[in-house]
């Protein structure tokens, strides 16, 4: 299984923003972009991943939203405003949720009310942990287990509180190359690092 997590510091946690205008509801476009990039390869769905979307932003956080590709059924398309339209109806779901509560909002779509530090916290035990650093390990010089887990920030950088967090955790800092990239594009090079080292 391949777990992507993302941290969506200015998305918002309830449903309460407009589908046609999703650069002033936390960037959410690129939110979607992850989203298309982690589930989806040549209108084809990825066997086996989950991807976990942590809004901290207004107006109910923390809010976490999970996909399972395994379970998942139609999104209504891929594009930004459909994916955007199916956190909405996830966020809507989970209105009134209390703390590590969570229901299922659509197939294979999942809201609760979770922290991004209680998701991490569950992964660092799990095995494989991985946190997207400018200065981590070359991707191309390690070797995947089949289940791993990758963190990501979205348009705004991980706060230096949360990376020393990550670390104390055991997550293992990662590099996809000499340049800083948009998540999306990271979440592609993780997946044709494990797809090219023979990784379900």
């Amino acid at each position: 299984m391949r777990d992507f997590i993302l941290r969506a510091r200015k998305g918002p946690s309830s449903p309460d923003f407009s589908l046609d205008d999703l650069g002033r509801a936390g960037h959410m476009e690129i939110v979607a972009h992850c989203i298309t990039n982690a589930l989806f390869y040549s209108l084809n769905i990825r066997a086996g991943v989950r991807v976990h979307i942590v809004f901290d932003g207004p107006a109910a956080p923390p809010k976490t939203v999970r996909i399972e590709s395994d379970g998942l059924g139609s999104l209504g398309g891929f594009d930004e405003r459909a994916l955007a339209g199916v956190i909405k109806q996830a966020l809507q779901a989970g209105l009134h949720l209390s703390l590590e509560e969570e229901v299922q909002a659509l197939d294979g779509v999942y809201v609760a009310k979770r922290s991004f530090e209680s998701l991490v916290r569950d992964f660092s035990v799990r095995g494989a942990f991985y946190t997207m650093q400018k200065r981590g390990s070359d991707i191309r010089d390690l070797e995947f287990a089949e289940d791993a887990a990758f963190v990501f920030s979205d348009h705004l950088s991980m706060p230096k509180k949360a990376d020393r967090f990550l670390i104390r955790l055991g997550a293992q800092p990662l590099s996809v190359g000499p340049k800083m990239l948009f998540a999306s594009q990271c979440i592609t090079l993780v997946h044709n690092e494990l797809d090219r080292q023979g990784l379900a």
